[in-house]
């Protein structure tokens, strides 16, 4: 029975999922939303009870499940994402008739990204993170055409590369990657072989969190998947690679066994390389999800930044950057969805006065810019503050030099999104156009992703406590 608790939140998704596949439902969307709030209710007791599955493939091989403080957290990001993008699908996929493959879909990855929270080691970790890519896919394929193929294929090739790398970095790493994310790792002197598996592992799920050189699937994928699903790869999916990082850096390596060590360096160098890269290349996409995609690049990176710090004020930090990057940049990929569906605006000129056409979408749209630009009292500020905290408590050359380069990012992310707003608002003397702004099920998802960056940004100290109680933990 404690068991099934803890798997029921992977199955009920993954079944409902096949259901709508199979049986083409005609309201498989409601059936979709369903699935997925009885799903986020599931967790309450799989968390409550501290249910747990422990299953031994071999005698030295265990697939482990259990919720720890770090997954609760995923969990709630998690949920909380697909909800918002399935409600959300219901109206911008409202007449589409191959909704089904979707839905059907979008469930089945929730199962998988559920699963991957909940593993307690590597071994389990792996196995619903290429469980998770497979199922998502379709997502990026959805809309057909050759250009949607070649973007799912250059996805999966991504991701399987990614993968690959990641378990030969767990096979190098040996027993030490098979153990329970529960014991703790201690003070150890890692060898060169650890060093070097540890180098691989993390470089591997870099490729689905967006850290150069292996981010170009981002800016190929989201120009093509439906707005939903860009919104689930960027702000959802993505956390996939961060928390893959985070388990192996701080619960099989150990985050202070890490510091000073020639992987640290290379993944803290790489992570302030792909936060200015990322944020310079936005400036040549005009197509609206293309610019949104680059963005992601970069401002992911600042996870990478903060955890690879290995320090307690990193750690922290790289959390909120998760949380806060989770809810705007949903939400901005949501937004830009309404723009196509409503106004048939795919291009940053095309939103000139859209403020005056969508004022609720233009609304959020605005809330979610100032909190990635990191402007109070939004959450992104309280995120990039303490990130440039520890890194200048940290002292090192790539530390301060990280800071110096989170302060152009943000220069630089204003300068790519606040004109949108400007001119959305201010379309200039004579302007004159329709309103046509989107219905309930598009405005509630989006006002609530951006009540919640306000709400943390405002009163962080609740979700500041909780991921300090973690990094004593783990340091």
């Amino acid at each position: 029975m404690n068991s099934f608790i803890c798997l029921l939140p992977v199955l009920l998704p993954m079944a409902a999922g096949a259901f709508i596949l199979l049986t083409r439902h005609r309201r498989g969307d409601v059936l979709a939303c369903v699935a997925a709030v009885l799903t986020a209710l599931s967790l309450v007791p799989a968390v409550m009870m501290g249910s747990s599955l422990d299953f031994e493939v071999t005698y030295t091989l265990y697939i482990i499940m259990r919720a720890d403080r770090l997954g609760i957290f995923f969990l709630a990001v998690i949920s909380a994402g697909f909800i918002a993008a399935l409600i959300y699908a219901c109206e911008y996929l409202a007449h589409d008739k191959r909704r089904h493959i979707f839905f059907g879909f979008s469930l089945m990855t929730m199962g998988a990204m559920l699963g991957l929270a909940m593993a307690g080691n590597l071994v389990t970790f792996y196995m619903f993170y290429e469980l998770m890519s497979l199922l998502s896919f379709p997502l990026v394929l959805y809309s057909g055409g050759e250009k949607a193929s070649r973007a799912a294929m250059k996805y999966l090739m991504f991701s399987v590369f990614g993968a690959s790398m990641a378990l030969m970095g767990m096979m190098l790493g040996g027993g030490m990657t098979m153990h329970d994310f529960a014991v703790s790792v201690g003070h150890l002197s890692l060898s060169t072989k650890q060093l070097w598996a540890f180098a691989m592992i993390a470089l591997g799920f870099s490729c689905k969190a967006g850290m150069m050189p292996l981010a170009n699937w981002l800016p190929t994928a989201h120009p093509v998947a439906p707005a939903p699903a860009s919104a689930l790869l960027s702000g959802i999916i993505t956390k996939a690679g961060i928390l893959g990082i985070a388990r192996a850096a701080f619960y099989v390596f150990g985050g202070g066994n890490l510091a000073g060590t020639w992987p640290q360096v290379l993944m803290l160098a790489l992570s302030i390389v792909t936060i200015f890269c990322g944020s310079m290349l936005v400036y040549k996409e005009e197509l609206m999800k293309k610019r949104l995609a680059y963005s992601s690049v970069s401002q992911l990176s600042y996870v990478i930044f903060g955890m690879m710090l290995c320090s307690e004020a990193g750690f922290v930090g790289a959390m909120l950057q998760v949380l806060f990057h989770a809810c705007a940049k949903v939400g901005l990929f949501l937004c830009a969805g309404g723009f196509i569906h409503h106004a048939e605006a795919e291009y940053v000129s095309d939103l000139t006065g859209m403020g005056l056409r969508m004022p609720k979408v233009m609304a959020a749209f605005t809330c979610f810019s100032l909190s990635l630009v990191g402007i109070p009292p939004f959450g992104g500020f309280v995120s990039k503050w303490q990130l440039a905290s520890a890194a200048l408590a940290d002292g090192s050359f790539l530390a301060e030099a990280g800071v110096v380069v989170l302060m152009v990012s943000a220069l630089l992310t204003a300068g790519y999104l606040l004109p949108i707003v400007s001119r959305g608002y201010f379309p200039g003397e004579g302007y004159k156009a329709k309103s046509c702004d989107g219905g309930a099920a598009m405005t509630v998802p989006l006002f609530a992703l951006a009540a919640a960056a306000a709400a943390f940004g405002i009163l962080p100290s609740f979700v500041c406590d909780y991921f300090g109680t973690i990094a004593a933990w783990l340091f």
